[in-house]
């Protein structure tokens, strides 16, 4: 079992990120009190095969776990609405790497220069992804971003 906020380190998961939910340690089952879609999606892309609500009833936990342990997937009731959301991802690779390095405050120039694209076309993925979060401004589309979880 693991919680959201570590599926960054695979020592922490038994996993090296490309796990199919069977590794060497078994399955993996996540315990989060996130209700964001972009963090469900990082622990599916772990490998999860099991989602928990930290703060649900302790006996979907051990349904969980029971489940999981046999090989089956189990999404806890009240997150499945957001794990559906997250496979609404509505922005591509590219204009969320280009919306990472704005919110870390690189000019556009930087932007550029990074990803070895011109000015021009970092403005016009920066505008894609404003329109397609329904943002106002590129400071608006990095606070939706990381508020589903994203970023």
């Amino acid at each position: 079992m693991a919680d959201i906020d570590c599926l960054d380190d695979p020592a922490r998961t038994g996993k090296s990120g490309s796990g199919n939910g069977q590794g060497g340690m078994g399955a993996l089952l996540v315990l989060t009190s996130e209700r964001k879609p972009g963090a469900l999606m990082k622990a599916f892309e772990a490998g999860a095969l099991g989602y928990v609500n930290r703060d649900g009833d302790p006996s979907r936990l051990v349904e969980g776990i029971h489940r999981v342990a046999s090989g089956e997937r189990y999404v806890d009731d009240s997150l499945a609405c957001d794990f559906l959301q997250a496979t609404k991802l509505p922005l591509t690779p590219r204009e969320l790497s280009v919306l990472a390095l704005a919110a870390q405050g690189s000019p556009i120039g930087d932007i550029a220069a990074s990803l070895h694209l011109s000015s021009g076309t970092i403005r016009n993925y920066l505008a894609s992804a404003i329109r397609k979060v329904g943002a106002r401004n590129r400071m608006d589309a990095i606070r939706i971003s990381q508020d589903a979880g994203w970023l």
